[in-house]
């Protein structure tokens, strides 16, 4: 008796349990939906003009949420997300993962149901932000290696796409030493990438030298600017 006691006493603990579990899950459920808001998402090239097709983006949370849409043909996408969060926007490009909202975020309060969001960004144009040179060289730093092994598994990634690799420079030197030296470090970054595989008909290598300031040349901080290298697809 004291056996099948215990064992009736197990299994209704056990139906007890799977039944609040259910119910658990259940009420998970319930409470997901209810705190869920539809997002529409327009995306068009920073002039306005042209839809991003077929792009696809995540919005990450800042409380460790990740939603994850595409846009159709016109540059539409929806999404269900979460309510009470906080999102950044960030985009699949030659380079990796950039923010596309270039640092806006939009905040979805509780009870907000639908909404739709503006983005507007270029994928066809990167500053490669962490290609170093030694000074007045064309070697590159090891410091580099993150950002140059990100552009590779990009150009993998998107492997019918051509592209421009461009060097610049401040004007600290004169014409033809910047023109020289913005052409080197240009091609010092193509024989990079074409060391780890991607094919050279695939890139071109130009030196503009000062020729295309971002900034002001008179500060030290606008020669820092001028100072880069950017990577443009070309078909």
């Amino acid at each position: 008796m004291g056996k099948v006691a215990t064992s009736l006493a197990t299994l209704l603990a056990f139906t007890i349990f799977t039944v609040m579990n259910k119910l658990l899950f259940s009420l998970a459920i319930c409470i997901s939906a209810a705190f869920s808001a539809d997002l529409t998402i327009r995306a068009t090239d920073y002039n306005q003009q042209y839809a991003q097709r077929y792009k696809t983006i995540v919005l990450k949370g800042s409380r460790g949420t990740h939603f994850e849409t595409t846009t159709n043909g016109n540059g539409i996408a929806k999404v269900q997300i979460s309510e009470g969060d906080t999102y950044s926007f960030w985009c699949d490009g030659i380079t990796g993962e950039f923010d596309c909202g270039f640092g806006n975020t939009l905040h979805v309060p509780v009870g907000s149901g639908s909404g739709t969001w503006e983005i507007y960004y270029d994928d066809d144009r990167f500053e490669l932000k962490g290609v170093n040179f030694e000074t007045g060289k064309a070697d590159i730093l090891p410091n580099s290696t993150k950002i140059l092994e990100a552009t590779v598994k990009g150009l993998q990634k998107f492997d019918s796409v051509n592209v421009e690799i461009s060097g610049h420079t401040d004007n600290v030197g004169g014409l033809e030493y910047n023109d020289k030296l913005s052409q080197a470090r240009a091609e010092a970054v193509r024989n990079y990438l074409i060391r780890k595989g991607i094919a050279e008909k695939r890139i071109t290598a130009v030196g503009y030298g000062y020729s295309r300031p971002r900034a002001d040349n008179k500060t030290s901080e606008g020669r820092a600017r001028n100072r880069r290298i950017e990577i443009s697809i070309i078909n």
